[in-house]
C-alpha cells in the first residue's frame, strides 16, 4: 500500500514536466516576470526608461472576458515583434486573484513581458494618470510613440493596425 502511495506521488509529481514540453514550433520563454504594483507615477516610470522608444501599454483583467479571449494573439504579437515593448497591467481589483495572472500570462505566452498589477492608490487617481479620458473599460490599449504622443483604444485590439503603427515608429 505505502509503495502504491509512492508510485502515485511520483507520477503526479512527474505530470507537469511532461506536460509542459514545448512544442517544436514554439519557442523557450524567458523565466516570468513578477508583477509590480501599478502606482499613479508608473507610466512615467516606463516611459521615462524607455528613452523615447515607443511602448504598448495594454490593460487587462482576469475577469474580462474579452482579455481573456485575446491574451494568446497579444503573445503572438508578442512573438513576431520581439523588439517592441510592451508593458502588461492587470486592471483587476487589488488582490483579486493574483494567483492567477503570473500563470495566465505564462500560458498565453506573455510570462516574460514587464508586468503590473493595479497598485493602492484611488483607482480614479490611477486611471487619471495614465488617461484624463480613460474610464476604466476593459480591454484598453495605449500605444505611446517615441515623442511622447499617445493613441488610444478600448476593447480587442486589431493587431494588423498595431502592426503597422509599431512599423511607422521605426520609420
Amino acid at each position: 500500500m505505502r509503495l502504491a502511495s509512492i508510485l502515485l506521488a511520483l507520477f503526479i509529481a512527474a505530470m507537469p514536466i511532461a506536460g509542459s514540453a514545448a512544442s517544436p514550433e514554439a519557442a523557450p520563454e524567458a523565466a516570468p516576470q513578477t508583477a509590480r504594483p501599478f502606482e499613479a507615477d508608473s507610466l512615467k516610470q516606463i516611459l521615462d526608461a524607455q528613452k523615447g522608444r515607443p511602448v504598448i501599454v495594454h490593460f487587462w483583467g482576469l475577469t474580462c472576458s474579452n482579455c481573456m479571449a485575446e491574451l494568446k494573439d497579444w503573445g503572438a504579437f508578442t512573438r513576431a515583434h520581439p523588439d517592441a515593448m510592451m508593458v502588461l497591467v492587470n486592471w483587476d481589483q487589488r488582490g483579486a486573484r493574483p494567483a492567477e495572472i503570473s500563470p495566465t500570462l505564462q500560458k498565453a505566452g506573455l510570462g516574460s513581458v514587464s508586468s503590473f498589477v493595479l497598485g493602492n492608490g484611488f483607482e480614479e487617481k490611477l486611471r487619471f494618470a495614465v488617461g484624463q479620458d480613460w474610464m476604466g473599460e476593459l480591454p484598453y490599449t495605449r500605444l505611446i510613440a517615441g515623442d511622447g504622443s499617445a493613441t488610444a483604444f478600448s476593447g480587442p485590439a486589431d493587431f494588423e493596425q498595431l502592426g503597422s503603427w509599431l512599423a511607422k515608429q521605426s520609420q
